[in-house]
């Protein structure tokens, strides 16, 4: 994946035609796809994402082998949790290095914790955190490095990603390649990646979320 893809400049001037795409709650399409995360600020909004999305979520949940349960972490994040995120890691950060200034603390907390000024991918509820897990809720062995495609990871890390890429790129998704669990469809990166003319999902904050999800 090229670095212009990944650029948080070009995504927010990147043009977006939002479709009006409604949001569902996978927690009412299955009762075992969804499992929050452990974070210290709490995402309530975590089990939704837009229709398409929860849709090819199913279908390849129809197609996983025995013994393995695909299960999304985070679906929507609205900005305004993004914020509070944002601000605790700032704070747990300057408390551990206080010598460092703005400029260094924000940068190292980035490499974290998203900036919600620049652009962000969950609140246009078309992206999704994903792992596997056994039957009895233990997430399989994924591997501790966060790239995609890192040559570090074990034998059954490479194997259990590689599952995971074909079942996400078949139904169209497109990775961040900095975060092996971390896929999108209709917002920019995955526009920007598909060569479309525009996103179809732009930012629902929680202001208009009922005109998307009721």
């Amino acid at each position: 994946m090229t670095k212009e893809i990944v650029s948080d400049v070009g995504l927010e001037k990147f043009p977006v035609k939002e479709s009006g795409e409604k949001l569902v709650s996978l927690t009412k399409l299955h009762p075992h796809i969804w499992r929050q995360e452990k974070k210290s600020i709490k995402n309530l909004y975590g089990h939704i994402v837009r229709v398409s999305v929860a849709k090819k979520i199913m279908r390849i949940v129809k197609k996983m082998p025995g013994g393995i349960h695909f299960i999304v972490l985070e679906g929507y994040r609205p900005i305004e949790i993004q914020r509070k995120m944002w601000k605790r890691a700032l704070k747990k950060w300057k408390k551990k290095y206080p010598r460092w200034n703005k400029e260094e603390i924000e940068t190292f907390t980035q490499n974290y914790t998203a900036n919600p000024s620049s652009y962000m991918y969950h609140v246009t509820g078309g992206v999704v955190d994903v792992t596997f897990m056994d039957k009895d809720g233990k997430e399989l062995d994924m591997g501790k490095p966060f790239h995609t495609m890192d040559k570090r990871v074990s034998k059954e890390a490479k194997k259990n990603r590689g599952l995971l890429i074909r079942l996400m790129k078949e139904q169209g998704f497109v990775n961040y390649s900095l975060e092996w669990w971390h896929w999108c469809y209709g917002e920019s990166l995955w526009a920007m990646a598909k060569k479309k003319k525009h996103a179809i999902y732009g930012a629902i904050p929680l202001k208009d979320l009922n005109r998307f999800y009721k």
